[in-house]
């Protein structure tokens, strides 16, 4: 089969094997994967995530110098079940899953893994008891992106919005744009949004946002102010979706006092912050959270019933043979939320 490779860095389209399907895992043909912020950030830091894997018992067990290809949002259709493995989905049913597949050896983080073949690649293995199926009226690039929505509605269970909670989220990729989306679904208002990108502004403000601000022109900070000042004992709710350094310090540094900061972007740089600022502020700071399948399951039934729609976000398409310079193209945060790779295609 033909994949998009990384080793050490370095990004190729190539011939591998295909894979073969264990006993309660099922072989897929790809049909759709997206570029996620945090494959670009594993491209040129995954040596230090897979360093503290292997230290301390980390999710991410991979060599980054060895082949390995990347990719968690995906959509594909059965071809094959493994053996003595059977299913209710028919062979040609379209399905997606989270990105776990579970194996003799443990489990994978599929995406980060020099064994078992992510999205990027014509063919995958999922297990069988993690396939959804996708509905017939859900397009394949929607159903894609099932795994980022999922992670807004991770996000927004763990931060337990209180009525008089004001959010504020900083950074409008598809994540920050999935955590708007859910928060103006369960009736949270405002809400305040910021991004350097007029692009994603202008998604944040379809997906919900009731204030929008250019941090270049505006204090986040300052418009959640005057955004809050109308709700009675406001307290602040920031998630942090950029995940690169110094946007944490300047959050803690800047957010009001009793502030909770959500921190769904995954910086794998060295990020100083000055905990002081937190500490004086008595500020809770909440870094990631636990997947869990009713997330999941959450994100797929709001884009089947139209609940949310994620069609917006996608600004770019790419078959296999030009994933590479595709890839490349998504790193730039002024045009493209989500690049879509058709491995097929």
């Amino acid at each position: 089969m033909r994949a998009m490779i990384m080793n050490d860095g370095v990004l190729r389209v190539d011939e591998m094997a295909d894979p073969v399907p264990e006993k309660g895992q099922v072989l897929v043909r790809t049909l759709a994967c997206g570029v996620c912020a945090s494959d670009i950030h594993l491209r040129s830091h995954g040596d230090r995530l897979a360093k503290w894997s292997r230290e301390f018992g980390g999710p991410f067990d991979m060599d980054t110098k060895s082949d390995l290809v990347m990719g968690h949002e995906y959509c594909g259709e059965i071809v094959d079940y493994g053996p003595d493995t059977s299913g209710e989905l028919a062979v040609g049913s379209r399905v997606t899953s989270m990105p776990q597949l579970f194996h003799d050896r443990g489990f994978t983080v599929l995406g980060y893994d020099n064994v078992y073949p992510g999205g990027f690649s014509q063919y995958m293995l999922l297990g069988r008891d993690m396939l959804r199926a996708v509905p017939a009226d859900v397009p394949t690039d929607a159903a894609a992106l099932t795994e980022p929505l999922s992670v807004g509605f991770e996000y927004v269970r763990i931060a337990r919005m209180r009525p008089h909670d004001v959010p504020l989220v900083i950074g409008c990729g598809a994540i920050g744009l999935g955590m708007i989306a859910v928060l103006r679904d369960a009736g949270v208002s405002p809400i305040v949004a910021a991004d350097y990108a007029p692009m994603k502004r202008a998604l944040a403000e379809q997906m919900g946002a009731h204030v929008v601000v250019d941090p270049a022109e505006q204090s986040p900070m300052r418009a959640w102010t005057e955004a809050a000042a109308s709700t009675k004992s406001a307290a602040a709710v920031v998630f942090e979706c950029v995940g690169v350094p110094g946007t944490l310090g300047a959050i803690l540094e800047a957010a009001p006092w009793n502030a909770r900061v959500i921190v769904a972007g995954v910086c794998l740089e060295p990020d100083p912050v000055f905990g002081a600022a937190a500490h004086s502020k008595a500020i809770n700071v909440q870094f990631g959270g636990i997947p869990i399948a009713a997330d999941f399951d959450g994100a797929l039934e709001a884009i089947s019933d139209g609940r949310i729609d994620v069609a917006s976000w996608i600004t770019g398409h790419a078959g296999i043979e030009q994933s590479v310079s595709a890839f490349d193209e998504a790193t730039d945060p002024e045009q493209h939320a989500r690049m879509i790779v058709h491995p097929h295609d």
